[in-house]
């Protein structure tokens, strides 16, 4: 969030804004409130135009198509994020990502965020890939 808030430190951009600054603690509020949809919509349009510039879709079409699936549990501040309850003392998510994967590099292309008590294995039909030349690789979770 510092980062953020440090680049986002632009004179135009403030008087624009009308603010003297952006801080690290007013974008964690801001984000606190912020649909998750907002953010996979966020993401899946980021997703697009990196694959667009590295040119991923013929890369994809001459090699197949292995996909790495795969999710990991985030922790939050309960007192923070109420919604995203997970244990007692602490709130959380499970982000369940799907990677498309080829020489060493990797494009996600599939991410679902759910409550982290979820198991992975809840997830896979909206994860794995069910085509031709569709390689999905997984662990034990799902």
């Amino acid at each position: 969030m510092r980062d953020i808030s440090g680049s986002l430190n632009d004179d135009r951009l403030s008087q624009t804004l009308d603010l003297e600054s952006i801080s690290h603690s007013q974008l964690s509020r801001r984000l606190r409130d912020l649909p998750p949809e907002a953010i996979q919509v966020l993401f899946q349009n980021v997703i697009q135009e990196y694959a667009k510039e590295v040119g991923f879709q013929t890369t994809q079409k001459a090699l197949g198509r292995p996909y790495l699936i795969d999710a990991s549990t985030v922790s939050l501040c309960l007192s923070q994020y109420r919604w995203a309850n997970f244990r007692k003392s602490k709130a959380g998510i499970k982000l369940h990502l799907r990677l498309n994967f080829h020489n060493g590099k990797s494009l996600p292309d599939k991410a679902v965020v759910t409550p982290a008590e979820q198991a992975d294995k809840s997830q896979i039909k909206a994860l794995i890939v069910d085509g031709p030349n569709a390689l999905n690789v997984f662990d034990r979770g799902y």
